[in-house]
């Protein structure tokens, strides 16, 4: 049975799997990255991952980004990869290997993955949400990822939620990305609740965790700021589930990442924001699930990516 790999590139580490023909990961591995991370250190991190994984040489190898990949797989903006900006990644990474590489944005990778092996296997049309550090997004329509005229398709972390609001980490202001991730909070919280802030800092000084982590921590203890904030960010969530379903009509909404748990434990108030956002659905016809493949998903649908554009 043939196999694929596929590496998922983000700004704290490189994610490498080997899968077969059926999603099934028989090897993986990871290196540390980093954001001044050059394109030459990444063809030699793949390299040697793709030794250690026994990768056959001269097999295609897929790469997800964290960043705006264009169709000729050239990286227009990567927040957390910023030396990655104007490299010609599938070009210059495939003549650093001697392989062909074929590279996309990591959601749209993940996407790729959840229609394989994981939570939309049974949907040819849904969208994919990644919670993390920001917001990614991946559209899936009749079972392929919906890249756009120029590859930058379904970025929703940078729809415009709430004209001239917070300042996004893209220069604008009101995208969803500076309200509901964990990069928003950490200003969010102590601009919008400066006592609850405080709170918030001194749990993540104390046990090492992410700002949303803390926040949903103290929420599950009964801390009613906290309950109300996070409260607040599942109903936002949702009106942003809503105006996107109004959009592109899809019935499963998939949602991942770091955050997502504790977002999907507020489904109340997930569907609260959903319901009045929706046009033309009703509300109990949108499913919405939790991402299922794992970590290495990013990965995983980078090797599915290698797998079909071979």
């Amino acid at each position: 049975m043939s196999r694929w790999m596929g590496v998922d590139i983000g700004g704290q580490s490189l994610k490498a799997v080997v899968a077969d023909e059926t999603g099934r990961v028989t090897g993986h591995t990871t290196r540390p990255t980093g954001r001044s991370a050059t394109l030459g250190d990444l063809a030699a991190a793949i390299g040697e991952v793709a030794g250690e994984l026994g990768y056959e040489r001269g097999r295609t190898i897929g790469v997800g980004v964290a960043g705006c990949v264009t169709l000729g797989g050239v990286v227009c903006g990567s927040p957390n990869l910023p030396a990655l900006a104007g490299s010609a990644l599938e070009r210059d990474l495939g003549s650093a290997l001697g392989r062909r590489v074929v590279a996309d944005n990591d959601a749209h990778c993940h996407a790729l993955a959840e229609v394989w092996i994981g939570s939309a296997v049974s949907s040819a049309n849904f969208l994919l949400l990644t919670l993390g550090s920001g917001v990614g997004s991946g559209l899936v329509v009749g079972g392929k990822v919906y890249r756009g005229a120029t590859g930058y398709g379904c970025e929703l972390g940078h729809m415009i939620f709430r004209p001239g609001g917070r300042r996004c980490g893209c220069g604008n202001r009101g995208c969803l990305e500076a309200y509901v991730s964990e990069v928003a909070l950490v200003s969010r919280i102590p601009d919008e609740q400066p006592a609850l802030g405080a709170r918030v800092e001194a749990l993540v000084r104390e046990r090492s965790i992410g700002h949303a982590h803390a926040l949903f921590e103290l929420a599950e203890g009964g801390d009613e700021e906290a309950v109300s904030l996070a409260d607040t960010l599942a109903d936002e969530l949702g009106v942003a589930i809503g105006t996107a379903v109004n959009v592109f009509d899809v019935e499963l909404v998939v949602i991942g990442g770091g955050i997502a748990p504790g977002i999907l434990a507020r489904g109340a108030q997930l569907r609260h924001g959903m319901a009045g956002a929706l046009f033309a659905r009703a509300e109990s016809a949108v499913r919405v699930e939790a991402a299922s493949v794992g970590t290495l998903a990013g990965a995983v649908g980078a090797a599915r990516l290698a797998m079909t554009t071979v």
